[in-house]
């Protein structure tokens, strides 16, 4: 079941499993130490996919100034490639036509997904950079 919620219509539980989830792939798995929970989750719409009382795929989604983004993109490990990220990206983008038109969507990406993006749309705006040890480029949406 795909949920969007803003973080105080969160139960604890699933704050929890998408805390967990998050601190599992990208301090853990990826192994790099940075502040992972931080002011957006609190503007932010929060969007996963719940089975079974476990969270398998998540995102975070908000206006950030003059553009429409997301971030913190995962699938559990035991879950990637079976189509969850294809149908969260689609969710995401679904949203942001439908409440946010009038804005670009622009995004981060880190080099390793760099490629699932372009998939749905995203081209490369500038040059790459560093932050927290792993490079990032900077990515617009554009319908074909």
């Amino acid at each position: 079941m795909w949920c969007i919620k803003k973080l105080d219509e969160l139960s604890s539980q699933d704050f929890y499993r998408i805390a967990r989830l998050r601190i599992d792939t990208f301090v853990v798995e990826q192994q790099r130490i940075y502040q992972e929970l931080d002011d957006w989750d609190v503007l932010a719409k929060h969007v996963y996919y719940k089975r079974d009382g476990q969270i398998l795929a998540y995102a975070r989604m908000y206006l950030a100034g003059v553009h429409f983004t997301f971030s913190r993109f995962v699938t559990r490990s035991d879950f990637r490639g079976t189509g969850l990220g294809d149908q969260l990206i689609k969710l995401i983008l679904h949203y942001a036509q439908s409440h946010y038109s009038e804005y670009p969507i622009k995004i981060e990406s880190s080099r390793q997904v760099l490629k699932f993006y372009q998939q749905h749309g995203f081209k490369i705006q500038g040059a790459p950079y560093i932050t927290d040890g792993i490079p990032f480029v900077d990515m617009l949406y554009q319908p074909e």
